[in-house]
């Protein structure tokens, strides 16, 4: 389920927000203050739900915030509804801007969209994406919800593998041609095995949840954008 930060000082509203969003399959986090917004930001955040006027600051420098610092979508829903307020808010990184009062099964179609486009979008970088695991090339780290995942050299290799053939079958063979540990050791089949669960346990959510790496039974592996 998608984890929805809802930074809203309005109890009442924030109460019905969430009780809303988790009817319609969301997990949503309440954080009246900005102080307490960040203190969620390590939580894999799918998508960030945020008010302007908040007790201890400004949210378009939390959105602002937000967009030079992680990949997280913001939506500004705010009572302000001037054409320079709204313009201000999408300059500094906001993904759209929904004013106050709004019909819930509007903001949850808007909700939907932005995340749909932000799962396909293609980053120029040359990171490597898949479902929610993120490897960036350039700095060789890993990253599950915008979150960082630490991985041994085998375990990265393994998943640079993966991505960089994702939708594709690999066969054990073809892997273990490819692998080698960082001691030059060949990787044998047994290793192959214990390495592709340890890094099950590291970039997939529970065992009951969609999966992203897959077995293909008599064949090898193939990564997925998540299989239910």
């Amino acid at each position: 389920m998608d984890k929805i930060l809802v930074v809203e000082d309005n109890m009442e509203l924030s109460d019905t927000l969430c009780r809303s969003l988790q009817a319609e399959g969301f997990t949503p986090y309440a954080a009246l203050s900005l102080a307490q917004a960040r203190k969620y930001l390590d939580s894999g955040i799918d998508l960030c739900l945020l008010d302007i006027n908040l007790p201890d600051g400004d949210g378009f420098a939390f959105c602002r915030s937000l967009s030079e610092n992680t990949a997280i979508p913001v939506i500004l829903l705010t009572v302000r509804d001037g054409a320079q307020d709204m313009v201000q808010g999408l300059s500094i990184g906001a993904d759209d801007y929904v004013t106050k009062p709004f019909r819930m099964d509007v903001l949850v179609s808007r909700m939907r969209a932005l995340l749909r486009r932000v799962r396909n979008r293609r980053p120029e970088d040359g990171s490597l994406y898949c479902g929610d695991v993120c490897i960036n090339k350039k700095t060789s780290k890993v990253y599950k919800k915008d979150c960082p995942v630490k991985l041994t050299p085998n375990e990265y290799q393994l998943l640079l593998l993966f991505l960089e053939h994702k939708n594709q079958t690999i066969t054990r063979e073809q892997i273990l041609e490819k692998l080698w540990d960082v001691d030059g050791n060949y990787v044998n089949d047994n290793t192959l095995t214990t390495l592709v669960k340890r890094l099950r346990q590291k970039v997939e959510d529970h065992p009951q949840m969609p999966k992203m790496l897959l077995t293909v039974r008599g064949f090898g592996y193939k990564a997925v954008d998540y299989e239910g």
